[in-house]
Parts: structure tokens; C-alpha cells; sequence
């Protein structure tokens, strides 16, 4: 072959890898910037690059919203759904990766430009002072109608960016389930991240959380400086007169800041950042708190739990009915910032007088006069004997919703609280342990099984003999009492295999086996709707609390549980020591119960309340 018809076949076959790189970038469209609908997944380009995914997004949805979360990774926990709360505003979260005030300068700019804004809520960390951010390669880069340029070599990098990144959307897409996996971390409709799973984790002592997860906190070098706080204080200042001009309500939040990474930095350095930021805006400061002082309001070194920013929002909006530390943030007016050591002081104090209680809760079952005693089985009298032990003791049985103002708004419990529960609905439980708790002037809660509530006979609708179950008179009479708090044991999630004919039994709220993620997902949610439908039918308050049949759950379980409006989960573990943390959801999550059975002694029972 001669040397041009060589060269002609040698260009026409690279100009032909040339266009099948481009055809398959453009049709897979890993990042989001070409539009084409049938292989959209905006969850997926929001977790491969946030600030070119979000600015396409919003470009298609700008009539959805009117107010916008500004910043990087320290935005990330401030939720929408709780500024819209305390506002007319309807929120989008355009947090991003990488520390970067010029960006969030941009992104102010260009979302003034672009949309008729309400409301910018602007947070910082310590990372926009500390240093200049660097774009190292597509993942970190930005849309160019946000931080201009031109739009032909925006799209020629993204044209010819690594095969690599389609391949992964591809396979990604194979093993997408419901649940956030490393590849959709994102809720695109709101731009938050899916913490579905982390906010449903279960949180106790701040020892057995570092047992867990003391790996994702780590501590800065001490005595640095930070180095790129002018350049931050003049940005800021610049949004500030930006919003000003248009008439755009601006919300300046320092946000909480871990003692790991405050560390790191010296008084005078803080200092001076403070300072200068009360210069050019007025601000609330939430950097160093009780919370710096305590990893479970943190997943990680650099990022706050959601349930922390929503305190912080909650002190800014003045949100009376929501629980957030006393000398919790100041706002900084006038030109005048607290000093770092001040604040220290005070967040010291604060946490020194932390109001995190214990919470011992016991298991009942079936209460019969006479059939022997067991694992689930108590004589009345024994029952009797337990209630007028805790009374004797000091011990005040409370309701599950008790716990949950306590963690959700700060209402105080009594100095010896104490639950007492009961499981699956007997009408024992009505019969006997109804009357002696309203002698004595005591609580429980009773969980039920929705598909056995009334049932007093058979099992379902068999001819197989059961323990009679109480029914709507008494759960109405029970709840009007103020005695009884009726909760869920699932709807049909704690079946008796033996009485039932069909293949699949769920025993537990774990997967059947080979069901998919996906499949026990819509089942947990069919239980669910299931069981509030019967409440509802009844009269009756939606349940809040689930008592895992058997002890046994999953953490999808849980979050699907969270995600559906419940506020406490409970095992079956009695080892678990039951720490509820104020402010933290999450600590009502995954409770454990002691079996009080026949083998139980009072001493035993004092014993674990005690502990």
C-alpha cells in the first residue's frame, strides 16, 4: 500500500475511534452536559460532579425554586425541607465538592442572574479560609455559564473525556438499587446528599460511637494558620453587597465545626477570620459549640449531621419547639465577633452540663394466672410485683412519645425514667397489665400485630387456635386512658410459619431469601401502609415506634422506618445500654429491651435498670 492511502486509512481509522469516543460519551453522558433524556440519571452526575450536574439540573427545573444553600461540603446537611419551615422560600441545595469561595461567588452571581431569588443562605466552614481550591481534572470542574469561559471547550473535554466514566455509569446502572450506593449518593430533586441510611444508623454512647466509627475522625496538625482568609472575608463581602443590590435576603452561617479540625488552627488565626467576616456581613457563628466537643453530631471529620444543621437552623429562625444547646451560636453584628476563647469557654461549660439520659426499657409478653411461667408467659401477680418494684425504686415508666420529645424538643424526663413494653397484643395485656399500670398510675406501650388485632380466636382467617388478641374497644380505651400507647409490631411481618400456606413466610422483618433490595424495599412499605391504614380505620394516632419482631432488622429496615415518619426502633438486645441524646434522632433508633421471663429476679430486673 502507498505511503497517502496508508495515511488516508490510518486517519479515516482514527477519526473513527474519534466518533465512537464521542457518540458513546454523548449517549451515556456520564456528567450530565449533553441532555439526553433516555440515559439521564441526575443522581449519578450529581455524585460525579456536583457543580456541572446542579447547574444542568436547576437550568431545567429553574420554576421549581426561588431560594438556594450556598457553599461546599459544610452546606451539605442544611435540608430544604427545614429552611422551607421557617420561610416563603422553596429551597435547592447547590453545595458542591471542594472548599471554594470563588466558586460560591460565581454561583451567587450567575443564580442572581438567572432566577428571581428570594433567599441565599450562605454557609462556610474553615476550609474557604484555609486554602485556594484547585481544579484537578473533570470531577472538580464547573459549568461554564456559572464561572464563564467557552462553552465549545467545555463541551470538547466532556466530548472527549476517559471512556472510563461512561463504562462506570453503565455498570453502575446494572447494580442501581432504591437505597444510596458510593455511586448516587445525591437526592437530585433537592440536591442534598441521601443520608436515608446514615440517618437511620443507630447512636447511643459517645464511647460505643467511636467504637464504630472513631476511624472517620482525625485531627489536624496544630497551630496552623488559615491561609486563605482575607481572600474569603472579601468574597464574602462581595456576595453580601451582590444580594443587597438585588434585594435577596442573605443568611451568613458559620457552621459547626469539629474540635479535630478547630484544632488546627491557632486563637489568633480563628480570631482574625471571625473578626474580619463581622466586618463585611452580619453572620450567626456556630463554629465552636457544645457540638465541637462530641463526634456523634458529626459522620466525619469535615461534615455535621443533618440533625445538627437543623438545630443550627432552628436557633437562627428562633424555632421555640425544637431542641438546640443553651448559648448555642452567636450572632455576630455590628462589626463584632466573640472571641475564640470565649466561645471555647462557654461550648466547655455547655457540654460539661450535657442532658443525654439512660433509658432502661423492659419486654413483656403474655400475662395468664394459669399456665406455668416462661420465656413469654407471667403470672398477673409477677407483673404486679415487677411495677410495684420500679415504684418502690423510684423508677417511672414513660411512654415511647415521651422519649422522643425528649430527644426531638428538649421536654425533660423524670430523673428515673424507665419504659415498659409489651409485645404482639394479647388481650392479657388489657385484662391484666391494663389495670394494675392504671392503678399505680404507671405507662406502657403495647406493640401490635395489625393483622391479629382483634383476633380472638383463630390465627388470621384459619381454623388454627390462637391466644386471643384485644381489638379496637379496648386499644381506644387503653390510649383514652393515657395508660397504654399502641404501637406496631408490623402489620403481617411476624407471621407463625406452621399456620401459614403460602411459601414465602416472614417471620421478621428481614429479607425473604433471594429477594431483591428493591422487592424488600415495596414490601417493607406495603406493611407499612397496611399497618396505618388499620390505625386509621380505628381512630388511632399513626404508630411511632416499631418493635422489630424476634429483635431481628437490617439497616434498610430501619431507614425505610425513619423515611416513613417513626421515631424509635426496638431490639431485642439487652445488652444495649439505651443513651438518648438530645438533638439526635438517631439515638431512638435500634433501643434494646430486656425479656423479663420467669428466670428473671427482681434483682436481675433492678440490675439492668440501674446500669
Amino acid at each position: 500500500m502507498k505511503g497517502p492511502k496508508w495515511l488516508i486509512l490510518f486517519l479515516s481509522a482514527l477519526l473513527a475511534v474519534f466518533a465512537v469516543w464521542g457518540a458513546l460519551n454523548v449517549a451515556v453522558d456520564p456528567f450530565g452536559v449533553f441532555g439526553l433524556s433516555f440515559l439521564r440519571w441526575d443522581s449519578y452526575s450529581q455524585t460525579l460532579n456536583p457543580r456541572v450536574a446542579k447547574a444542568d439540573y436547576l437550568t431545567r427545573h429553574l420554576d421549581e425554586f426561588d431560594s438556594y444553600i450556598v457553599g461546599s461540603s459544610s452546606a451539605a446537611s442544611y435540608l430544604p425541607e427545614t429552611l422551607e419551615k421557617y420561610g416563603d422560600g422553596t429551597y435547592y441545595n447547590m453545595f458542591h465538592y471542594g472548599a471554594d469561595i470563588a466558586y460560591d461567588k460565581a454561583l451567587v452571581e450567575w443564580l442572581l442572574t438567572v432566577d428571581d431569588v428570594k433567599h441565599i443562605v450562605l454557609v462556610l466552614g474553615l476550609g474557604e479560609a484555609d486554602s485556594v481550591f484547585v481544579c484537578e481534572d473533570l470531577t472538580d470542574r464547573a459549568h461554564y455559564a456559572v464561572v464563564g469561559g467557552s462553552p465549545l471547550g467545555y463541551y470538547l473535554d466532556f466530548l472527549f473525556a476517559s471512556p472510563s466514566y461512561a463504562f462506570e455509569k453503565l455498570t453502575s446502572r446494572v447494580r442501581d438499587t432504591e437505597m444510596p450506593q458510593v455511586f448516587d449518593v445525591f437526592l437530585p430533586h433537592d440536591g442534598v446528599y441521601d443520608k436515608r441510611l446514615r440517618d437511620a444508623e443507630s447512636i447511643g454512647s459517645l464511647e460505643a460511637y467511636l467504637t464504630e466509627n472513631g476511624g472517620d475522625f482525625w485531627k489536624h496538625t496544630v497551630g496552623g494558620a488559615l491561609g486563605n482568609a482575607d481572600e474569603c472575608i472579601k468574597a464574602v463581602g462581595e456576595i453580601r453587597a451582590m444580594c443587597d443590590e438585588a434585594e435577596v435576603e442573605l443568611t451568613v452561617i458559620l457552621s459547626p465545626v469539629y474540635e479535630g479540625q478547630l484544632s488546627g488552627y491557632t486563637d489568633e488565626s480563628l480570631d482574625a477570620y471571625f473578626q474580619g467576616l463581622a466586618e463585611v456581613t452580619e453572620y450567626c457563628n456556630f463554629s465552636i459549640s457544645p457540638l465541637s466537643f462530641d463526634e456523634r453530631y458529626f459522620y466525619d471529620t469535615t461534615h455535621t449531621r443533618n440533625a445538627a444543621a437543623d438545630m443550627v437552623l432552628a436557633r437562627v429562625f428562633g424555632d421555640g419547639g425544637a431542641y438546640y444547646p443553651e448559648d448555642f451560636g452567636v450572632i455576630c453584628v455590628n462589626g463584632v465577633a466573640p472571641s475564640v476563647g470565649d466561645m471555647r469557654t462557654k461550648a466547655e461549660e455547655a457540654r460539661d452540663e450535657a442532658d443525654e439520659v439512660t433509658i432502661p426499657i423492659l419486654l413483656y409478653h403474655h400475662l395468664d394466672p394459669d399456665t406455668e411461667e416462661s420465656g413469654t408467659v407471667l403470672h398477673p401477680n409477677t407483673f404486679a410485683s415487677h411495677m410495684a418494684l420500679l415504684l418502690e425504686s423510684g423508677y417511672t415508666p414513660e411512654g415511647l412519645r415521651d422519649l422522643a420529645d425528649y430527644v426531638e424538643r428538649g421536654i425533660p424526663l423524670p430523673e428515673k425514667a424507665v419504659v415498659v413494653t409489651f409485645d404482639d397484643g394479647y388481650m392479657s395485656n388489657y385484662d391484666y397489665a391494663y389495670p394494675i399500670l392504671r392503678e399505680n398510675g404507671q405507662k406502657a406501650a403495647v406493640f401490635v400485630i395489625g393483622s391479629s388485632v382483634g383476633h380472638e380466636q383463630y390465627y388470621k382467617d384459619t381454623e388454627h387456635p390462637l391466644t386471643p388478641h384485644f381489638g379496637e374497644g379496648e386499644m381506644a380505651e387503653m390510649v383514652a386512658s393515657g395508660v397504654m400507647e399502641i404501637e406496631s409490631h408490623t402489620f403481617d411481618m411476624h407471621q407463625w410459619a406452621p399456620f401459614e400456606d403460602g411459601v414465602a413466610v416472614r417471620e421478621n422483618v428481614l429479607p425473604l431469601a433471594d429477594e431483591s433490595e428493591d422487592e424488600y424495599v415495596a414490601a417493607l412499605r406495603e406493611d407499612i401502609a397496611a399497618q396505618r391504614s388499620l390505625f386509621s380505620q380505628m381512630g388511632m394516632a399513626e404508630p411511632c415506634a416499631v418493635a422489630f419482631p424476634s429483635g431481628k432488622f437490617t439497616d434498610i429496615a430501619n431507614a425505610v422506618l425513619v423515611e416513613e415518619g417513626y421515631d424509635v426502633t426496638l431490639t431485642t438486645d439487652p445488652y444495649r445500654v439505651n443513651v438518648l441524646v438530645p438533638g439526635l434522632p438517631q439515638s431512638l433508633v435500634g433501643l434494646g429491651r430486656l425479656n423479663v421471663g420467669a428466670d428473671t429476679t427482681a434483682e436481675e430486673l433492678l440490675a439492668y435498670c440501674e446500669k
